[in-house]
């Protein structure tokens, strides 16, 4: 039986079914032995039944190939009498060859179906680890509204780096999205140093201009701390690749934080992609004005992040996202041009705005995506939806 992602992905391309491909390689099978018979001893396509197991163990499962070898098997010992070929010479090798391919066939159909039923239930795990990890925002903090969504990507089964969270500081709402740099455990490791030292920096009501340089150490600390637990335990194989995590590891992030009634924001970015600002339906990028290191390199900087302020709006909306969205790619390579798109979408509330990009974005990349994406949308409501 093929699996549930299997049968998922069918659902969506018909011709792909298990039923659509017996179906084909039948009318195939037919064909090449009229063609055959039809051709007496000087036509010889038998070699084209053969074949028709194996390609079909790449696109279903073991019993759909079962089938079309259990139709092949006669038909190619009909060819095998066409062409004169049905003597005790030839036709116990040719039978023989017949019957390993079949069995190879089926075989290699299970171990593909195997994999992908242990595939289905890695991302599975992966999303209900990523989901504990980013829950969705509330739909309200202090004045203004917020949304946000992760996209996990189609790429085997890898843990993705992307992340966001929000907090109430001096009853200021604050805002980050970031980006951790690779996938896989150690990534969602500096997902979580991160995280809680974004929470402990609201906890400590760290100020903003400070909260890039707080990030920094506590993630730097927290990761020789792993380093040090490793060298402690005695795991020599792992100590160089801690090592070298402490060396290498940083994270791109924007922390955003809005005051008074939402209408000015606060922008430290580090090294992050711009946030998008709707204004009327026009869209404008908020690019550092000082460009400033990840997080996680700043001890290598002379000069603190710097920090931008920009002016809010009734109605105004921000977008924050991580690269995964501006480097997502068609069919053709060409970029995802959400500068050029959101502005279809400037007047809905965060939470629409944010479905009508992942329903855009999923046929931009004709529902593939090579990167995770994280989004989150912040706006100011109109005085008449505020009061």
């Amino acid at each position: 039986m093929p699996s549930a992602e299997a049968q998922r992905r069918y659902s969506g391309t018909p011709w792909r079914g298990p039923r659509a491909i017996v179906g084909l390689a039948l009318v195939i099978l037919v064909l090449v032995l009229i063609a055959d018979v039809s051709g007496g001893s000087t036509v010889r396509l038998g070699g084209i039944m053969l074949a028709l197991p194996a390609l079909a163990a790449v696109f279903t499962g073991p019993v759909p190939v079962l089938v079309i070898s259990g139709a092949m098997l006669p038909a190619y010992v009909g060819s095998l009498a066409s062409n004169g070929r049905l003597t005790w010479a030839d036709a116990p090798v040719s039978i023989a060859t017949a019957l390993v391919i079949c069995a190879a066939s089926v075989g290699a159909s299970a171990v593909r179906e195997k994999r992908v039923r242990e595939l289905a239930q890695s991302r599975r795990v992966t999303v209900q680890t990523q989901q504990m990890l980013l829950r969705p925002l509330p739909p309200r903090l202090g004045p203004m509204e917020i949304s946000s969504v992760y996209l996990a990507s189609d790429a085997e089964s890898t843990i993705g780096g992307d992340l966001y969270a929000c907090a109430i500081v001096d009853g200021h709402p604050r805002v980050i999205v970031g980006d951790v740099q690779g996938k896989g455990l150690s990534t969602l490791e500096v997902v979580v140093f991160l995280l809680n030292a974004f929470r402990q920096a609201a906890q400590e009501h760290v100020a903003l201009p400070d909260v890039p340089a707080y990030l920094d150490d506590a993630v730097r600390r927290d990761l020789a701390r792993a380093r040090d637990v490793v060298e402690e335990s005695g795991d020599a194989a792992q100590a160089p690749e801690m090592e070298q995590r402490l060396r290498e590891c940083f994270v791109t992030a924007v922390v955003v934080e809005f005051t008074g009634e939402g209408d000015e924001v606060r922008l430290a970015n580090c090294g992050h992609p711009a946030p998008l600002l709707l204004h009327e339906g026009a869209v404008r990028e908020l690019p550092a004005s000082k460009p400033a290191l990840p997080i996680g390199l700043l001890s290598l900087a002379t000069d603190p992040v710097q920090v931008d302020t920009c002016h809010l709006e009734p109605g105004d909306t921000l977008l924050l996202f991580t690269d995964g969205l501006i480097e997502a790619r068609d069919g053709a390579g060409a970029y995802y041009p959400i500068t050029d798109r959101i502005s279809n979408w400037a007047t809905q509330p965060p939470e629409a705005m944010l479905d009508a990009i992942q329903t855009d974005l999923r046929h931009h990349t004709q529902a593939h995506l090579d990167d995770d994406v994280a989004m989150v949308t912040v706006r100011r409501p109109t005085a008449r939806e505020a009061g």
